[in-house]
This record gives C-alpha cells, sequence and structure tokens, in this order.
C-alpha cells in the first residue's frame, strides 16, 4: 500500500521508488561517503529514493593506499548489497639497466623472459597495517656481476629508476708458507704475506658473462716464482700458496765403484752399478735467497786397498744433477820403524827403543823403464830389520831383527840368509840381548858386532861366521860402541863409534885388534865409521849444528882433518857403505821428492872422483836406507818397507 501510495502520489507528482541497500567497503575501515555526505566506515544501512529513471545517487569509498572509488546508483540497481572493492594505488615507473642488459625481478619475480635495458611497470602501493606504505625491490642481475637492487616507494619523487650492475668484489686473503712473499695480482703488488685485498674486482666477460681469470704471483728469494689464476671461485676468499723449495734428484758416480757416499754424514745408497741417487731440497738459509749446500764425502776402504776421501760441495748449481767423483788411490801405507836410539841421562848413555812412523808405498816397483827390486826376506809381519851386511864373498846377508818387550827392553835377533833369498835362515845367538850393527870382517871368516851381553854399556863383540866357537870381547869400559867394522890391513884395525858417558858427543875410534890401545880420530866426532876397502879412508856422519841434518865425510885412516862429500846441510845424508874398489859409495838421503812432493829417503851412489854428481839408484817413495854394496858390483841390497812392511831388498844398478 506504501507503494501504491507513493504511486498515487506519483501519479500526482510523480511516481517515487526506495530501496533499501547495505553499502561497505575493502578494505572495510575505508569512509563510505553517499551523495556527499561522510558516512564513516561500512557497512551502512541506507534508504535510496529513485523519482525517476535519470535519478542517481553517488556512494564513494576512500582509504589511504587505495584509489578511490564512486559507484553511481540507479533505479535499476535491485541488489541489497553493495561492496566497494578498492584496489591499490599504481604508479608508472621507468628502469633502465647498465652497462649491459640484465634479467629485471620485481619483489623476487622475473619479469618477461629474457635480460632487458629498459622497462617500463605499473607496480601497486598501499599501505599497512600501521597505515605505512608498502615498497618494492626491484633487483636487476646478470652472470658475472653484482645484482643492482633498487627499492621502490610511493613517495619517491621520480618514476624513472637506473639499476647499475657492479663487477663482482670479494674481500681476498692471501698467506703463503713461508710467510713474507711478495704478493701481487696482475702485476699490482699488494705487499708481503699475509695479505688481505678488500672489495676486490672480479670482471666477467660481457659476451659469455664468464669471470675473468687474475694471475696470482707470490715470489720470495730462494725459492721458484709461482702464479696461479684466481677467478670468482664460488665467493671464495682465502688463498693460500706453498713456496717449494728448489729440489733435484742427484746422481753420484764414483771412481772406483761402490765408494761410499755421505750427504751431511747421512749414507746414500747406491745401485748395483754403484751410482748413489737421492734427492736433495735447497731451502734458503737467509733474507737474501742464498740456497742451502750439502756437503759430500765419498770414501772407499777394502782390506787390501784403500783411496783418499774427496769432499765435494753440491749447490743448486742451476739444478744440475748428474756429478762424478774420482777417489786417489791411497799408495802408502803406514809401517812403524822400531830403532835403537843412544841417550844421555845422569848415569851416562844407553839404547832405548824408539819408534818412527813411516810411509811405504804399496806399489813395490821402481817404474816401467826400470829392472823390478827383488825381495830377499819374507819375514813374519810386524819383524823390523835393523842393519844389514853382506859377506865378502857376497854369498850372505847378515842383519838383525829387532825385538820390543816393553819396558825399554830392547832385545834383537841375528839371522843370516843366502844373498838370492833361497834356502833357510840362520839364527845367530838367543834373542836374549841386544846385537846391532853386525858386520863381517874383510875375509870373511868373523862377524863384529855391538852388543849389551857384557853389561849395562854396548861394546864390540866378535864371533865365527859359521857360528863356531865362543863370542869374543873387543871393547869394554865406560863407552857405549857402536857401529864396528874391521879394515883389510896385515894388522887388523877396528873402527867403531862410542859414546862416553862423560861427554855428550859421539866420538870415533880405531884401535888395533888385540889390543887396548884405541885412537880418537877427530875432534869433531862422528858416527856409522865405515873404513874403505884399501883401509885408507874412514867415512863418517858428522850432523849440521845449524839445520840439524846430516852429512857425510871422509878422512884418513889415521885420522885428522875430513872432506865433506855431500856438502848440502839442508837435506839428510846417512848409511854411507863402500863399494868394493872403493872408487864409490852408496849412502841414503833425502834430497829428492817422489811424485807427491815428499822428501822420502832413497838410495844414492857417489863416484868419488865427480862428488858433485851422485847418481839416484831408487825412487819409489818409500823409506828405503842401510844400502850394502854387491861385491860384484851388479847389485845394491837395502832396507825398505815398500809394500808395507821391513825387508831386505836387492836392486840392479845402472849400467
Amino acid at each position: 500500500m506504501r507503494c501504491i501510495a507513493v504511486c498515487g502520489l506519483f501519479f500526482l507528482v510523480g511516481c517515487v521508488t526506495e530501496r533499501q541497500i547495505t553499502v561497505s567497503a575493502r578494505p572495510g575501515d575505508a569512509m563510505i561517503t553517499i551523495d556527499g555526505t561522510d558516512r564513516g566506515p561500512g557497512p551502512i544501512a541506507q534508504t535510496f529514493k529513485f523519482r525517476g529513471g535519470d535519478d542517481v545517487h553517488h556512494v564513494s569509498a576512500t582509504r589511504m593506499g587505495y584509489a578511490s572509488q564512486t559507484v553511481d546508483l540507479t533505479k535499476g540497481y535491485d541488489q541489497p548489497d553493495l561492496l566497494i572493492q578498492l584496489e591499490p594505488q599504481k604508479k608508472t615507473l621507468s628502469f633502465h639497466v647498465t652497462p649491459l642488459p640484465g634479467v629485471i625481478s620485481v619483489d623476487g619475480k622475473q619479469v618477461g623472459d629474457a635480460p632487458l635495458a629498459e622497462t617500463t611497470l605499473v607496480l601497486p602501493f598501499t599501505v599497512d597495517d600501521k597505515n605505512q606504505w608498502t615498497q618494492h625491490t626491484v633487483t636487476a642481475s646478470r652472470p658475472g656481476y653484482r645484482d643492482a637492487t633498487q627499492v621502490v616507494r610511493w613517495d619517491d619523487p621520480a618514476a624513472d629508476y637506473t639499476l647499475n650492475l657492479d663487477t663482482m668484489r670479494k674481500d681476498l686473503s692471501i698467506t703463503t708458507t713461508p710467510a713474507g712473499a711478495q704478493v701481487a695480482i696482475n702485476g699490482q703488488t699488494l705487499g708481503s704475506s699475509p695479505v688481505t685485498a678488500k672489495g676486490f674486482a672480479f670482471p666477467a666477460d660481457p659476451r659469455t658473462g664468464k669471470y675473468l681469470t687474475q694471475r696470482l704471483a707470490v715470489s720470495k728469494p730462494g725459492y721458484d716464482p709461482i702464479q696461479e689464476t684466481i677467478s670468482w671461485d664460488e665467493g671464495r676468499t682465502t688463498y693460500h700458496i706453498d713456496l717449494v723449495p728448489k729440489s733435484k734428484t742427484v746422481r753420484i758416480q764414483t771412481t772406483p765403484a761402490g765408494s761410499l757416499i755421505k750427504i751431511d754424514q747421512q749414507e746414500i745408497r747406491t745401485d748395483e752399478s754403484g751410482i748413489g741417487t737421492t734427492t736433495l731440497t735447497f731451502p734458503p738459509v737467509d733474507d737474501r735467497g742464498d740456497l742451502k749446500t750439502y756437503e759430500v764425502v765419498v770414501s772407499k776402504k777394502t782390506a787390501d786397498t784403500e783411496w783418499i776421501p774427496e769432499e765435494l760441495t753440491i749447490a743448486w748449481d742451476n739444478g744440475k744433477t748428474d756429478y762424478s767423483v774420482t777417489l786417489q788411490e791411497v799408495k802408502t801405507r803406514p809401517v812403524t820403524l822400531l830403532r835403537p836410539k843412544a841417550v844421555r841421562a845422569d848415569e851416562g848413555w844407553q839404547i832405548i827403543p824408539e819408534t818412527v812412523d813411516t810411509l811405504a808405498m804399496k806399489d813395490v816397483t821402481e817404474g816401467p823403464a826400470v829392472e823390478p827390486p827383488v825381495r830377499i826376506t819374507d819375514l813374519s809381519k810386524g819383524s823390523v830389520i835393523d842393519t844389514l851386511t853382506i859377506s865378502p864373498d857376497g854369498q850372505l846377508l847378515l842383519f838383525t831383527v829387532l825385538l820390543d818387550s816393553g819396558k825399554h827392553d830392547l832385545r834383537s835377533q841375528m839371522q843370516m840368509v843366502r844373498a838370492d833369498g833361497t834356502g833357510q835362515t840362520t839364527m845367530i845367538g838367543d834373542g836374549k840381548t841386544l846385537d846391532i850393527t853386525p858386520c863381517f870382517t874383510p875375509d870373511g871368516s868373523q862377524i863384529v858386532f855391538s852388543s849389551n851381553r857384557g853389561g849395562r854399556h854396548m861394546s864390540v863383540w866378535q864371533l865365527a861366521a859359521n857360528g863356531e866357537g865362543g863370542v869374543t870381547q873387543l871393547t869394554s869400559g865406560d863407552t857405549t860402541d857402536l857401529w864396528p867394522n874391521v879394515d883389510s890391513d896385515p894388522k887388523p884395525r877396528l873402527y867403531y863409534e862410542a859414546l862416553v858417558d862423560s861427554r855428550p858427543d859421539p866420538r870415533l875410534y880405531m884401535a888395533q885388534l888385540g889390543t887396548t890401545l884405541r885412537t880418537d880420530l877427530t875432534q869433531t866426532g862422528g858416527t856409522q865409521p865405515r873404513v874403505s876397502p884399501t883401509a885408507d879412508s874412514v867415512l863418517f856422519i858428522l850432523v849440521n849444528e845449524k839445520t840439524n841434518k846430516r852429512e857425510i865425510y871422509k878422512m884418513s885412516d889415521r885420522g885428522g882433518g875430513a872432506v865433506n862429500l855431500t856438502n848440502n846441510p839442508d837435506f839428510d845424508y846417512f848409511d854411507p857403505v863402500w863399494s868394493k874398489d872403493g872408487n864409490k859409495i852408496a849412502f841414503v838421503s833425502d834430497r829428492s821428492a817422489d811424485a807427491d812432493g815428499r822428501h822420502n829417503y832413497d838410495i844414492y851412489t857417489l863416484d868419488l872422483l865427480h862428488p858433485d854428481k851422485p847418481t839416484r839408484i831408487t825412487t819409489n817413495g818409500s823409506w828405503d836406507d842401510n844400502p850394502i854394496w854387491d861385491p860384484a858390483g851388479k847389485y845394491i841390497y837395502f832396507r825398505s818397507n815398500r809394500g808395507g812392511s821391513w825387508a831386505i831388498w836387492r836392486v840392479t844398478l845402472p849400467k
């Protein structure tokens, strides 16, 4: 009826239609305005009257963060509810990517399917529950570059944005072992390790997007420089470089093969061919980069042979690996010489044992151009021959072998062998006394020698060469008598060296056999008297007081003035003996050097008509002394340590 009443009235003034509509908005707290009147937030129940088909009511909803929206209601709207859905604000923005196109993402969502150099986007903006404007994060990315990120806000004054793709960067930490090495990247020095480089750039190839490599160089004196390439390496920041010392595998070849090789006192193994191989490292030993060196000692010794050790320094030598060492064979052997020595004590002269270290050549020859010498004796190991003599007929050699029982108790054993070395050895005496410096009488029937068998002093004794009969004492008294020999005078005379207890110097005496009279032959004294075969001259030795060297003199058989036959005080001359005809002498001297420069004792001969031109007979380099002429003048017999033991040898005289 109401509608009719309205219609009746409408008939008079026009028909009016009413609609009951509930107005609301989203978000729900949006402010609603109806026909210009603010009604507050919905829902709002409102009766709308429509007087005609053109009648319109304006319903608006507004809220911060959203675009306002107005709905025009007409008579034809027949729904009971009106919901106004507000949309966020929108802003049209432009983005430019530099230096190369990149993939653009908005809030993590990619825009388009390909990298873009620029794009225009319409982005929504609203507010949160605290009425704070929301914002968007726009990112441009490209392989090999750091993401370019831009936060976009509603109230930004600009609508154009540039997204700069920056080179990838990372903080580098570079260490080395050992520390202190110079570090450089692409030629740019960063300093001594450990070093850091903040924000170091790692650009990429624009075409491929792959990271370009950087040249990392590390150097330190004494080490080989190291270069490595580094790149982005998935963001790796720490790098460590081990500087490896120089090293090489050395091969040491020795002559003779199989020698013992020690490097810094450590033995090196050798292979079947005798070559030693080992790997050596050469770290620096100082800040200058000087490299370690190794000391090599090569040696070899067998039961029969020894070589002189050689030392070698192995340095880096620009990487040299092959070394060779040649050992020189030890051509000598040490041989001990035991000999009687006269010393003067408070109670007078006495003979004591003295040991001397001598060197002997292992090679017993005299060189390729000389006939090899012949060894006459072959005594037991360690035997020491003292002096020797030969029978006037040249058939027998007489010599003494010294025996040291300790505590200055020196003894000897006289022995006799055939001059050619054949046959058995004849022992003379019992070896319980010291019997030395034996000599045959000119007729060969007797032997005179010095012995302590009569008491404290050494005196001269005589026995038959065939060993029959007793032993006769020829001298006595307070002297020590040595080096006896008898001349060929019809009335034989005895010549000998005498050490008088009351005097410090040795004397030379001559005595008629069978008498007690003796003659002191020279005021200067001397040692080792040797009377000539013609019984008119005597050879003897004097010591030069300035040089302490021995020299050979000759005087009359009656004594008196003497002539110096050697006249060279810089060298030693001793053991003079006559040839059978008395025209020559043989002696010992160290005047000449061997191949190694040593002045060893050799046998010489001298023609008395030309005393300034001695002839060297032995050159071996061993200790040769006690020469004895072969009566036939073909050989000289002598004592030598050549070969490593004392023996009697025979050498053929040059023609």
